[in-house]
C-alpha cells in the first residue's frame, strides 16, 4: 500500500538513498528504516532535516512529492518532479497495456488472485480437493452442490453469473471508466471477463449458503437476481478488493 512518510520535527533526521531504490532514514537513538519508494506517497519532513542531493532526486524522479516544514508544522517549501505518484487506475492499465510485459504482469497477478479466492471459498464450504487447477476444483464444487440439493447446478451457476457481471461492469465503470480500457485493451487481455471469472468463487459460496428451500422455490433467473441483490455489499467489496490488489499490482511493477 502506498503511504505518506511523516517525520517528527523534533529529530535531527538524515535521509539519504539506498538500495531498491528506498530512502534510507536514520536519526540519533533510533534504528534506521528503509522505506521503498514504490510505496511512498509522500514525504512530510522538517526542515533541518539533512537530505543527501541522490536521496532527494530520486524522490523527485519517482513522482514522490517533498514537503519541508518549520517548527509548528508550516509548510515552508514544496519539490515535485516531472511525474505524478498518485497515478490512476486507468493511466496505470495505459501503461500496462502499452508495455511488451504488462499483459504478463496482469496474468500473473490474475494466477495468484484465483489460488487465493480458490483456497477462500474452498475454507468457507468445509472441503478441499487436492488440485488446485481452475477447472479441477470447479467440478469438485459442482458435485457438491449437486448432492446438496439433488440437482446440477450449472443452470443457477450461469444464472449468478450473467447478474454478478452486471456488478463488475458498474464497478469497472466507476473506476476504470474508459470502455477501451475494460473491454479487450490488447490481445488476450479483457479486464470485465478476467474479473468476472475471479468473482465465480463467490458465487459458488453463495449458492452453497442459500437455504434449500430458497433455492426450490424460484428459477435460475429470479433465483439469482434475488441472491445477488441480497450479496449486493459483500460482492461490492469482493470485487473492489480485487481491482485495488491489481492496482497495487500495477504501482509496485510500472512505478
Amino acid at each position: 500500500m502506498i503511504r505518506p512518510l511523516y517525520l517528527d520535527a523534533a529529530l535531527r533526521w538524515q535521509l539519504r538513498l539506498d538500495d531498491g531504490p528506498a530512502l534510507h532514514v536514520s536519526a540519533p537513538d533510533r534504528a534506521r528504516s528503509l522505506y521503498p519508494l514504490r510505496r511512498l506517497a509522500r514525504v512530510m519532513c522538517p526542515s533541518h532535516a539533512q537530505w543527501t542531493t541522490p536521496a532527494l532526486i530520486a524522490c523527485l524522479r519517482a513522482g514522490v512529492p517533498v514537503i519541508f516544514h518549520d517548527a509548528t508544522g508550516e509548510p515552508v517549501g514544496w519539490c515535485f518532479g516531472p511525474r505524478k505518484r498518485e497515478t490512476t487506475l486507468a493511466n496505470l492499465l495505459r501503461e500496462a497495456v502499452g508495455q511488451p510485459h504488462g499483459a504478463a504482469i496482469i496474468s500473473v497477478w490474475q494466477k495468484a488472485a484465483a489460488r487465493r479466492e480458490i483456497i477462500a471459498v474452498l475454507r468457507a464450504l468445509n472441503t478441499g480437493s487436492r488440485n488446485l487447477d481452475p477447472a479441477a476444483v470447479r467440478a469438485h464444487l459442482c458435485n457438491l452442490h449437486r448432492l446438496r440439493t439433488g440437482h446440477p447446478a450449472g443452470d443457477r451457476l450461469r444464472a449468478l453469473q450473467r447478474a454478478c457481471a452486471g456488478l463488475v461492469a458498474e464497478r469497472l465503470h466507476s473506476l476504470v471508466a474508459d470502455p477501451a480500457l475494460i473491454g479487450f485493451a490488447c490481445e488476450g487481455l479483457h479486464l470485465g471477463r478476467l474479473l468476472c471469472d475471479l468473482m465465480e468463487w463467490q458465487l459458488h459460496r453463495i449458492l452453497y449458503a442459500t437455504p434449500l428451500p430458497m433455492i426450490a422455490r424460484s428459477s435460475p433467473g429470479p433465483f439469482a437476481a434475488a441472491a445477488i441483490e441480497r450479496e449486493g455489499a459483500a460482492l461490492h467489496r469482493s470485487c473492489g478488493q480485487l481491482i485495488g490488489s491489481l492496482e497495487l499490482t500495477l504501482r509496485e511493477q510500472l512505478t
